[in-house]
């Protein structure tokens, strides 16, 4: 049986923002739309203002979403993360728009460059309560292996339902490098019957995406939060970073989920 993969992107990055870096709302929904269309599944959005800041004010993701869910049936996943002085409640703001069905979730704190990522056991706590009262998929997001095992200790505690689904983000500085061997060890802490996925930072080829979807990787994700290189081009857009993966994963014999498929995978 052929394996279907799941294609996430993730839109808006801060890489020296390139010329074609959507960060105004509609700029992200037109290419978000595009996106759809060139077979992505999965779109993960932060709240931003029409600036590209990380913002406490979701008029301008509220519009950016509707504008999206009016045109293609794409898989919203809300953002609760990304560096800011941001609260606890104010970083849980997205996943309260109607249309979100998936929500990330940082399991823990980590050095991000010369930041610090801040996400205390307390807050997580705090967001796997809110995700659950609004009916809100978890994606648990994983940086470095000892995330995992806080991760695992949640569900033995029965605060995460499974099946869950799980985001392995490798190569952010200082989290979890890619390593084959690393992503073994991750894959067998993986409960029955939930999904992970891969993401890789600054990647400039989709080897890895490649090699993680051969070892299981049930979503992967692509967009200029994580790269807007590959294969030795710059990208010109998020669609074209979606069609070259799929092109690969195609290549590689893999089939491509649509939107439907993909919520009958990640929303059981």
């Amino acid at each position: 049986m052929t394996k279907k993969i799941i294609i996430a992107v993730a839109p808006t990055g801060g890489w020296g923002n390139t010329e074609n870096n959507p960060v105004q709302s509609m700029a992200i929904a037109s290419d978000v739309i595009r996106c759809s269309k060139a077979g992505a599944a999965v779109v993960h959005m932060h709240a931003r203002d029409e600036e590209g800041n990380l913002t406490t004010d979701l008029t301008a993701f509220n519009q950016a979403v509707q504008t999206i869910k009016d045109s293609c049936d794409i898989l919203i996943e809300a953002s609760t993360g990304g560096l800011s002085n941001f609260t606890a409640d104010e970083r849980v703001l997205p996943i309260g728009n109607p249309h979100a069905q998936m929500g990330s979730l940082n399991i823990g704190s980590l050095n991000f460059g010369d930041h610090v990522y801040k996400n205390s056991l307390v807050d997580v706590r705090f967001w796997i309560q809110t995700l659950a009262e609004r009916g809100v998929k978890p994606s648990l997001e994983i940086f470095d292996t000892g995330n995992m095992e806080t991760a695992i200790h949640l569900i033995r505690e029965g605060l995460i339902s499974l099946p869950c689904n799980f985001s392995f983000i490798f190569d952010v500085k200082w989290g979890m490098p890619y390593h084959p061997s690393i992503l073994v060890y991750l894959k067998e802490q993986v409960p029955e019957n939930c999904n992970w996925g891969a993401l890789l930072i600054g990647s400039s080829t989709f080897a890895n995406h490649l090699e993680a979807a051969r070892a299981g990787a049930k979503i992967l994700r692509v967009g200029f939060e994580d790269s807007y290189r590959y294969n030795g081009k710059i990208a010109a857009n998020n669609e074209e970073l979606v069609l070259a993966l799929r092109a690969e994963l195609e290549a590689d014999g893999f089939l491509i989920a649509t939107a439907s498929e993909a919520k009958e995978i990640l929303l059981k």
